[in-house]
């Protein structure tokens, strides 16, 4: 035993063994693992083009265009993984928690996985391939904007030009051609924007420092006309700008640009738009400071001795402008709440005429973006909007309470009619309660384009307001009825006989405030969609 412990003949055998297997291992290491990493880095590259032909295709076709870049490359046996979800840049996330698989938000993760063929690891793994994977995360900023309580339709008489009177506490000798002029004139928001900043001094600033800054309605009219296409409605704007008072407009209240407010410049693919009878309508009324307004109608309503109207605009509520640049749900549009008074006198023949108010309130309706769908050519924009409950009713109404919106001031019966020393007092009150849910609109190519509004309307919205108060009305008489009953009857049908006229000017009212009681009015105002970006 001890000779073989001192025979030294096949050490050399034996250290060469040793040796190949380490330089096995070692070739190994060297060729198998850098055949490894470039694969891999070769798979990085494929997979980024292909998160960023997914993120810029629609969602049925994101797997055609991952093939068709896999096959491009040549690669063989490539798996693919699509994760839709939201992509949130916030830089006090780490990078990978900043995407968050779920629902399509405009963010998509591909994840390529390939398995590549081994050399010399196969002798110490026992295997023939190792699998390499990459990922990619792109994302595609589509914007969308809109806004609520934007109703255009084709009011007759002078009541538009009313409103804007009363809204600027000035005669704007509006006609009704004028008024069309508005509703068919196309404001452009960014060039519009940009006008301002140059006419203000601010030239190079961004979009929301513009917004923010001191705005007279004058400036602001000016900056409406450079920025619409249509001559007629410039010029109607720039005449306009010499009538209206100087006061000041806190853009920044009205308009919300989201992502494209620290831009100082936009492309021309940022198209967004609203007519211009809406934004001077907004614009006057969140200038005015008492943000009443009393509007004599005369005798101009078929059946009506006379009509007076008070408005009261409530304040927006706070951090909710009425149009946004969005990108998601993230910023919500809501209207003011809104009071109208229309006071009336109803002749009767052979008797005193019947004082007959109507009060209209509805409240703070809210929308907000759902989604944007980019496909070729086309787009869809959904929003969710939350109709807005009301009150209407006939009765004594409190003045000094009529511009508190946080009190109601309906007091109790009025009287409508007196003879001699009776009154006939009334009283009917309907209250919406708010029993509507988010409702979902779809807005298609041809709705966006032409600024179609859509409609949505809470489960106890009514329709003919003058109509379902007059059916719904308490007569009685006052201090006796003794031989008089008759009278209530005579007065019932006097109200009744006007109450189609009384429901057609409340309608074309609140079609120019641009809210109806217990409905909501959307409108998108332009769409981009945008290219995808590259972001982990």
């Amino acid at each position: 035993m001890s000779a073989l412990w001192r025979d030294r003949r096949g050490g050399v055998s034996i250290l060469t063994a040793l040796a190949a297997m380490a330089m096995i291992g070692f070739a190994a290491m060297g060729i198998d693992i850098g055949m490894l990493t470039l694969s891999q880095r070769r798979l990085q590259g494929v997979a980024d083009q292909a998160a960023l032909a997914a993120a810029a295709s629609a969602p049925d076709r994101r797997a055609e265009a991952i093939n068709r870049i896999v096959a491009a490359t040549g690669l063989a046996n490539v798996s693919t993984s699509i994760m839709p979800g939201r992509y949130s840049a916030d830089p006090a996330l780490p990078p990978a928690s900043r995407f968050v698989a779920g629902s399509d938000a405009g963010a998509i993760r591909v994840v390529l996985s390939q398995p590549v063929p081994l050399f010399f690891g196969r002798v110490l793994t026992g295997r023939n391939t190792s699998p390499v994977a990459a990922d990619a995360v792109a994302r595609r900023i589509d914007l969308a904007s809109f806004s609520l309580g934007t109703r255009l339709l084709n009011v007759q008489g002078g009541l538009p030009g009313a409103l804007l009177n009363g809204l600027a506490g000035s005669d704007l000798s509006l006609s009704f051609m004028d008024y069309q002029a508005l509703v068919g004139g196309r404001i452009d928001l960014l060039r519009m924007t940009r006008s301002l900043g140059t006419r203000i001094g601010l030239t190079g600033a961004s979009f929301d420092t513009i917004l923010a800054a001191d705005v007279t309605l004058p400036t602001l009219l000016s900056a409406m006309a450079d920025a619409t296409g249509n001559a007629g409605t410039a010029t109607l704007l720039r005449n306009l700008s010499l009538r209206v008072p100087g006061s000041k407009v806190p853009l920044s209240r009205l308009i919300d640009l989201g992502p494209l407010g620290d831009l100082t410049r936009a492309s021309s693919r940022d198209l967004f738009a609203m007519d211009a009878y809406s934004m001077l309508r907004e614009s006057l009324s969140i200038a005015n400071g008492q943000r009443q307004v009393a509007l004599d109608l005369g005798a101009s309503v078929p059946g009506l001795l006379s009509t007076k109207i008070m408005l009261a605009i409530g304040e927006r509520p706070a951090n909710s402008p009425w149009l946004a640049v969005a990108q998601d749900g993230s910023t919500i549009v809501r209207t003011a709440q809104q009071r109208m008074l229309i006071d009336t006198q109803i002749g009767l023949p052979l008797l005193a005429n019947i004082q007959l108010p109507i009060f209209v309130e509805t409240a703070a309706a809210q929308a907000r973006l759902t989604g944007i769908t980019c496909s070729g050519t086309g787009q869809t924009v959904t929003i969710d909007a939350l109709p807005s409950p009301g009150t209407v009713a006939i009765a004594q109404i409190d003045r000094s309470r009529f511009d508190d919106m946080s009190r109601s001031p309906i007091t109790g019966p009025v009287a409508l009619l007196q003879v001699a020393l009776v009154k006939v007092m009334a009283y009917a009150r309907i209250d919406l309660a708010s029993d509507s849910a988010w409702q979902r609109l779809t807005f298609n190519t041809a709705d966006i384009a032409n600024a179609t509004p859509r409609t949505v309307t809470a489960n106890s919205a009514m329709q003919g307001i003058a109509g379902s108060l007059i059916g719904k009305l308490s007569l009685t008489l006052e201090p006796f009825s003794l031989g008089l009953s008759g009278l209530t009857g005579t007065v019932g049908a006097a109200l009744a006989s006007v109450a189609p006229a009384l429901d057609l000017l409340i309608n074309s009212l609140t079609d120019l405030l641009g809210v109806h009681v217990g409905q909501a009015d959307v409108t998108v105002n332009g769409v981009r969609c945008g290219g995808a970006t590259l972001v982990a």
